[in-house]
C-alpha cells in the first residue's frame, strides 16, 4: 500500500516504522522518551535519581554515561530500568578542591513500534574548602628517666602537634546544603614510612617493628574512624568550620637491666645492663576531607586532599647506668624534623591498611654479642 500526503515523524533508529498519512492506513505509534531529574543539580559523591519516560509504554531502557557512574538503588553498576542513579566525585589532588563536573548521560529507548534517545547534561556542583591556622608545633623527643628505666618520648609537649581549621563552601546551586555538607567529614591520614626501633643491653637486642610502609594510627585518639589517624568530625552545615587536631609523639625505651634471663650476670658490672637506646621513624601525613558516601564503594577516590607534610623523630641514646638517674642517657633530647605544609596531595600517596603499624608492632628479643 502506498501513503500519500504529508507524512507524520517517525519514530527514530532501527525498526522504525516508515512515513504514513493516517487517513490511508493504520499508522504506529510515535516512540519518544524524555530524562526526569529529582533535582537540577547533583551533589558530589551522592546518587541523583534519573528516570526515563518513554511513549508509549512497554518498552525497555538502556543509559550509558562516558564520564559518571550510573548505578540502581544499591548502588550497583547498572544499564537498565527507568529509575536509575548518577553519582560523580573527583576532587583536584593539587589543590583539594572539588570542581564542577559536567555529566552527560543518554537513555535509549526500545519500544516494538521504534526507538528513541534522549540525552541531558547534569551538574555536579563545585566545593570549595578554607584552611587556615596551618601552623605546626614541634616539641621534642626526649629520654625520660625514672627508677625503672627509661623511656624515648614527648616532653613536656607533643613532640608534633597542629590544629588547622577548615571551612567548607558549597556552591549556591546546591540543592540540599545541610545534607551535603554533613556527608564530608575531615581528618589527617598519616603513613609510617621509615621505623628504627632497639633497645641493646650488653648481650641482648630487642627490636620493635613493623612492616613499613604502613598506615599510622593514634590508639589514644579512638575511637577514629577509618583510616584516619585521629578523630574526623563532620561537617554539620554549609560554611562550618572545623578544627583539625593532629599529633604525634614516638616512644620506646626499655628497664635499666636485661629483662632475657639467659643473659650473663655481673661480674663485670656492665652485664645486664641497659646500653644504648635507639629511636627514628618518619612519616607523610595528610589533611583531607572524605566524601563519606563515595568512601563506602571508592575508599581511596573519596578524599579531597588539602594539605601535606612530611616530618621525623629521631634520639639515639648512649646509657651509663653508673650515673644517677636523670643524667644516664646522651644525648637527652633531639627536635623533630618537619618539613613546610604543602598544598594538595603532594607526591606520595598514603597507606590505607585495614590494620594500622601499631596493631602490628611485634618485639623480638635475641642474644647479641656484648659489648
Amino acid at each position: 500500500m502506498s501513503c500519500r500526503g504529508t507524512p507524520s515523524n517517525p519514530a527514530s533508529g532501527p525498526g522504525a516504522a516508515a512515513p504514513c498519512n493516517s487517513a490511508v492506513q493504520s499508522c504506529p505509534a510515535q516512540v519518544t522518551v524524555q530524562i526526569n531529574l529529582s533535582a537540577a543539580v547533583a551533589c558530589p559523591g551522592h546518587p541523583l535519581e534519573m528516570t526515563a519516560v518513554g511513549t508509549p509504554s512497554g518498552g525497555t531502557y538502556t543509559w550509558t554515561s562516558a564520564n559518571a557512574q550510573i548505578v540502581d538503588s544499591a548502588g550497583a553498576a547498572t544499564k537498565a530500568g527507568d529509575t536509575v542513579y548518577l553519582r560523580h566525585f573527583k576532587a583536584d589532588d593539587a589543590t583539594g578542591k572539588i570542581p564542577e563536573h559536567t555529566a552527560n548521560v543518554s537513555v535509549t529507548y526500545t519500544h516494538p513500534s521504534g526507538t528513541a534517545s534522549s540525552s541531558k547534561a547534569v551538574k555536579v556542583h563545585k566545593i570549595e574548602f578554607d584552611v587556615t591556622d596551618t601552623a605546626i608545633t614541634a616539641g621534642v623527643t626526649q629520654a625520660n628517666e625514672s627508677g625503672a628505666g627509661v623511656v624515648l618520648g614527648a616532653g613536656a609537649i607533643a613532640t608534633m602537634v597542629t590544629d588547622p581549621k577548615v571551612k567548607i563552601k558549597l556552591d549556591a546551586s546546591c540543592p540540599r546544603k545541610t545534607d551535603c555538607a554533613k556527608n564530608h567529614r575531615v581528618g589527617w591520614l598519616q603513613t609510617a614510612l621509615t621505623n628504627d626501633r632497639r633497645v641493646r643491653y650488653t648481650h641482648t637486642l630487642i627490636t620493635k617493628s613493623y612492616p613499613v610502609p604502613v598506615r599510622d594510627g593514634d590508639p589514644a585518639a579512638g575511637p577514629s574512624p577509618f583510616p584516619f589517624y585521629d578523630a574526623a568530625p563532620d561537617f554539620t552545615a554549609d560554611a562550618d568550620t572545623q578544627t583539625v587536631h593532629h599529633e604525634d609523639s614516638p616512644q620506646t625505651g626499655g628497664p635499666w637491666t636485661d629483662p632475657r634471663g639467659g643473659a650473663p650476670a655481673p661480674p663485670p658490672a656492665k652485664n645486664r645492663q641497659l646500653r644504648k637506646v635507639f629511636l627514628k621513624n618518619g612519616f607523610a601525613a595528610w589533611l583531607v576531607v572524605q566524601n563519606k558516601e563515595w568512601s563506602a564503594h571508592d575508599l581511596t577516590g573519596s578524599f579531597a586532599y588539602q594539605k601535606n607534610f612530611d616530618w621525623s623523630a629521631e634520639l639515639n641514646v648512649d646509657v651509663d647506668t653508673s650515673k644517677a638517674v636523670g643524667s644516664r642517657c646522651t644525648p637527652a633530647s633531639n627536635p623533630p624534623t618537619i618539613s613546610a605544609l604543602s598544598n594538595g596531595k603532594g607526591g606520595r600517596s598514603p597507606t590505607l591498611d585495614a590494620t594500622s603499624g601499631n596493631e602490628l608492632l611485634t618485639i623480638t628479643t635475641a642474644a647479641a654479642p656484648g659489648i
